[in-house]
């Protein structure tokens, strides 16, 4: 049991300003998310309309994974478009069958994924799938019916953001914010960076404590951040999942900055090694 954790409004305050100075970039971090390299595999075999549906639909059972975000994703896009001749629900109950990235919870996953292919909500993305581009609240409000949870649910969330990733493979942008999905990388993040106190030697017991019984907190304090950083959260999500993913594998930030291709120049990207020690500033005690 987690005692008595606290936020840092200073570290709120002061992470939030560091932040600020490359929000700007956070189309870099959009666009060489290996992710959306995944989502645009499918547009290019699929068209915007199947791409639609299969990415939002591998986003709500995208949850408990045994390994990163990052694979799982480009496994599934490899998988997908290599087969042909059936329908994209027997392709993708295929695919979670055999792969060993996504077995917790399997028949749970298969029960989602069923309601999800049998909806209104994946025939309108095939035929209009440009449609939610222009309100993402939409589709998240319509998920969270369909599914019975809430609009700010994890893998709800997340299947906003892929829907953006879809539409700017599509050529789009979109309009509308969603909260960042409270995965245990932004979880971390929290915790990490200082801006949650009261968690030496027990990072892991607070991160899980963020995810579950303080997940109201974890959300405001998002949600919070994002509006001082002054950036949309659907698009924030893509600067501190990638940076987060990073200080998790232990990837050295050069690798970060490398990964996307040339954004940053010399200022900014000493900026963006700052903003990776901050990040991991509450770790090291």
């Amino acid at each position: 049991m987690v005692g008595m954790i606290r936020v840092d409004e200073d570290r709120l305050a002061e992470l939030s300003n560091l932040l600020k100075d490359i929000a700007g970039y956070a189309v870099c971090f959009e666009r060489f998310d290996p992710q959306f390299k995944a989502v645009r595999r499918l547009v290019e075999s699929f068209g915007c309309g199947g791409a639609s549906v299969l990415a939002v639909a591998n986003s709500i059972i995208s949850y408990q994974l045994s390994t990163r975000g990052e694979v799982y994703w480009e496994e599934f896009s490899k998988w997908v478009t290599s087969r042909s001749g059936k329908s994209f629900y027997e392709s993708h109950v295929e695919f979670l069958e055999s792969t060993s990235f996504n077995k917790a919870r399997l028949a749970s996953k298969l029960v989602r994924l069923r309601r999800f292919y049998s909806s209104n909500i994946a025939g309108k993305l095939e035929k209009e799938p440009l449609k939610y581009c222009l309100d993402l609240p939409a589709l998240v409000a319509e998920l969270a019916s369909l599914l019975g949870g809430s609009p700010e649910d994890k893998t709800i969330v997340f299947a906003g953001k892929m829907m953006r990733y879809v539409c700017l493979a599509c050529g789009s942008d979109t309009a509308g914010d969603i909260p960042i999905p409270l995965d245990r990388r932004n979880a971390l993040l929290l915790v990490s960076s200082c801006i949650v106190r009261g968690c030496e030697g027990r990072v892991e017991e607070c991160v899980s404590e963020l995810m579950t019984k303080r997940r109201r907190l974890g959300l405001e304090l998002m949600r919070e951040l994002c509006k001082r950083v002054g950036v949309e959260c659907v698009k924030l999500d893509a600067l501190t999942w990638r940076l987060m993913g990073a200080l998790r594998s232990k990837t050295p930030v050069e690798e970060v900055e490398a990964g996307l291709g040339g954004c940053f120049e010399a200022g900014k990207a000493e900026l963006l090694r700052r903003i990776y020690l901050e990040l991991s500033k509450c770790l090291s005690r």
